[in-house]
């Protein structure tokens, strides 16, 4: 049974898509809607950030009153804001990483010369 969405995330549409997408297909029990609304919160902090840079045309740095070349405090908030996230990920149980793939063999010198007779025999039986 999906957790009731709290109307401080349903009245705003970033937090309420992000509600809806971080739930889908996975199963929280009530205890757990602090936390998945502290969640949709980061993750509109960090949306602002973004959205605060490209404001600034990508500008990721300032130059201020005394000429000090500084970088903008949305950097920051959003390294901040993305370590937030991974850690309430991790509370919540849910895996943030990519889906492994499959594990490619090592190349150890015996696999290398096993392949390579593999390749060598495929070729002699086409060519006989």
């Amino acid at each position: 049974m999906p957790v009731e969405k709290p109307p401080s995330i349903a009245s705003n549409e970033f937090k309420s898509r992000k509600w809806d997408e971080i739930t889908a297909g996975r199963d929280f029990s009530q205890s757990d809607i602090p936390t998945l609304a502290l969640l949709c919160q980061w993750h509109a902090v960090v949306q602002r950030c973004i959205e605060d840079m490209d404001e600034a045309g990508g500008q990721v740095a300032y130059q201020n009153d005394m000429g000090d070349l500084k970088a903008l405090p949305q950097l920051s908030t959003m390294k901040q804001a993305s370590a937030e996230i991974r850690a309430l990920n991790k509370q919540l149980g849910i895996d943030d990483q990519p889906q492994q793939q499959l594990a490619k063999q090592r190349e150890t010198p015996l696999y290398v010369i096993k392949t390579n007779r593999e390749k060598r025999s495929a070729r002699a039986t086409r060519a006989g």
